[in-house]
């Protein structure tokens, strides 16, 4: 019994310093050349859905799969988060653009909504903006695919924009 009881001591020990180490690790400062903000989503490759819907001809409901095989482009972008850092390097996603084009976004569309699952983080673009070269709905950085922590499986990689505009955990493109 008493080895027992040291044995699920041990248990708890090692689960709670996981734990610690896991957390440390989610909301730590800096990891793999990005910094950590926000709560992560557990969001499943398997079953996630990018959809595009609103003022488009075709709404689009798109898996991980789906998205990853249309045209990719890969884009040295700066995350700039104002007075706080700057994460630099290469972005590797699908422009808005190429999205909006195959969802037959209508002509009296003003703006594009980008959001998480739960609409907790959102933020909005004029079309002529979310149509730019340097708008990606991206799922790699630097090579790397996203960790749970970044935004896996997608994020908006915003350009030019503030930090704060760029989306991680996207799941819903609403264009009105």
């Amino acid at each position: 019994m008493k080895k027992a009881l040291t044995v699920l001591s041990l248990f708890f020990i090692l689960a709670a310093f996981s734990a610690a180490e896991e957390r440390e690790f989610e909301f730590g400062e800096f990891f793999d050349g990005l910094h950590v903000t926000g709560k992560p989503f557990d969001l499943d490759e398997e079953s996630y859905r990018l959809t595009v819907s609103g003022k488009v001809r075709r709404p689009l409901s798109l898996s991980f799969a789906e998205v990853k095989a249309l045209p990719t482009v890969r884009e040295k972008l700066d995350l700039i988060c104002v007075d706080t850092f700057t994460d630099s390097g290469i972005w590797t996603g699908v422009t808005v653009r190429t999205l909006l084009e195959r969802a037959g976004i209508r002509r009296d569309a003003k703006m594009v909504i980008f959001s998480t699952p739960d609409d907790s983080y959102r933020t909005r673009f004029p079309v002529n903006e979310a149509m730019k070269d340097d708008m990606l709905i991206a799922w790699e950085f630097n090579g790397r695919q996203f960790h749970r922590v970044h935004g896996f499986p997608l994020r908006l990689a915003a350009g030019s924009h503030d930090g704060s505009n760029w989306v991680k955990w996207l799941s819903k493109i609403v264009v009105e």
